[in-house]
């Protein structure tokens, strides 16, 4: 059985892989919706968002409404009679109206092993608790947030050292070939879902400003996660000589600290800024200024002649 008239509902470029796939064989999609074009950069211009430029290379209609649930999206979505509508970190919710309208359902890729990371930064948080392992879970969506019956999921070991953009990619490839996958599925009519253990369910919240500081008093490993959960960007923050300067990429040392926390100890040649915390000292390796691009640390140094006893503080 052929699958008719897909929606497909995407905004950031994590979705965009998905939309290609899917555009490049049985189930291109008849309508693309995402999120309105919005400010970006520091000149504020509006900027579309990726899966709007991907999907008008594709030929793919595009719709950008404000909300999802308007009537106006019902009435032309209902026209379409779509089988399914699939979404990819669209952002934003869907309520009864619309969940309804597909003949097989809506259904949602989420880069976490669900019900492990409901929520909308799953990849963060899990860089953020330093686990080794994540994956892809493709379900029905239904009233509660990402609680809706599993139709596939994916286990994804998580390399050493693999830095959220880096995962972000790998998991964005893995998930459009699931989903792939579970369309197929549907067609076919052998699709089995099965339900979540809600007891088991852990959330990741939408990160505010506090998230992307790093506090120098927490341990070694907590300020390495947390660099690696927002690397390369947007990015983890702290602040040295009253500007703010983000801290790309740190490498924990096997040497107990031995002044306050963020204290720069050293500055090694070609390597970097070696910087204390509550218990072992951290090199700094990869740094991007305010307004300017990533550099090697060693070559902030060169410019900003850092000395020992300065100090990193917490960006809050």
């Amino acid at each position: 059985m052929m699958l008719k008239n897909i929606v497909f509902m995407g905004t950031p470029a994590f979705a965009v892989p998905s939309l290609k796939l899917l555009a490049a064989g049985a189930f291109r999609p008849v309508l693309c919706i995402t999120q309105p074009d919005r400010p970006k950069g520091r000149k504020r211009r509006l900027a579309p968002p990726p899966v709007k430029v991907a999907a008008q290379e594709l030929g793919i209609d595009v719709i950008q409404p404000e909300d999802v649930n308007d009537a106006e999206v019902i009435s032309l979505v209902k026209e379409l009679q779509p089988d399914v509508v699939v979404t990819v970190a669209y952002g934003g919710y869907l309520k009864k109206a619309i969940r309804r309208l597909p003949r097989l359902g809506c259904i949602n890729l989420h880069p976490s092993l669900l019900p492990r990371y409901r929520g909308s930064a799953p990849i963060n948080f899990a860089l953020f608790h330093g686990d080794v392992t994540t994956g892809i879970s493709i379900f029905r969506i239904v009233a509660a947030m990402d609680a809706g019956p599993l139709l596939r999921q994916l286990e994804v070991s998580i390399l050493p050292g693999e830095c959220y953009t880096a995962l972000q990619d790998r998991l964005s490839i893995l998930g459009a070939d699931e989903l792939l996958k579970t369309l197929t599925d549907l067609a076919e009519g052998t699709a089995a879902p099965w339900q979540q253990n809600h007891d088991l369910a852990t959330f990741s919240h939408k990160l505010t400003h506090p998230d992307f500081c790093i506090d120098w008093h927490k341990s070694a490993t907590e300020i390495v996660n947390r660099v690696r959960g927002l690397a390369e960007a947007p990015g983890a923050v702290a602040q040295f000589r009253q500007e703010p300067i983000k801290i790309i990429d740190v490498t924990p040392l096997n040497q107990k600290t031995t002044s306050s926390p963020g204290c720069v100890i050293d500055v090694r040649k070609n390597q970097g800024i070696v910087v204390s915390t509550t218990d072992t000292d951290l090199l700094i390796t990869r740094v991007q200024p305010a307004g300017k691009k990533i550099m090697p640390a060693y070559a902030y140094h060169l410019g900003a002649q850092i000395e020992s006893g300065e100090l990193f503080s917490n960006g809050l």
